[in-house]
């Protein structure tokens, strides 16, 4: 906002004059501070919208590291059975044959 100031060409301004300026400057600067705002609002808006996305990012993520971490477990517990198979090396019947003596 372009502000006037020809009243104070020719001197001193009265203090009427002073007071309309200062409206003036006060008005502009109160212009100004709603743009500001409605800026601020509207990055509020985008910043809740991205946090609510990556929420959900979180919960879906938390869930999958829920779901491999029991995979692994299972996978684990499989590994040391068969490691432990492998120790004691072949059961007595195996293959369907007694074992020779």
């Amino acid at each position: 906002m372009i502000i006037e100031d020809d009243s104070f060409a020719l001197g001193m301004p009265t203090p009427v004059q002073m007071l309309r300026q200062h409206a003036r400057l006060v008005e502009a600067e109160c212009e100004q501070l709603r743009h500001e705002l409605d800026r601020a609002r509207e990055n509020i808006e985008k910043l809740v919208a991205i946090h609510q996305a990556q929420a959900a990012e979180i919960t879906k993520l938390t869930a999958r590291i829920e779901r491999m971490t029991w995979e692994l477990s299972d996978a684990l517990v499989e590994n040391t059975e068969l490691k432990n198979r492998h120790i004691r090396g072949c059961p007595a019947t195996w293959g369907a044959m007694p074992p020779k003596g």
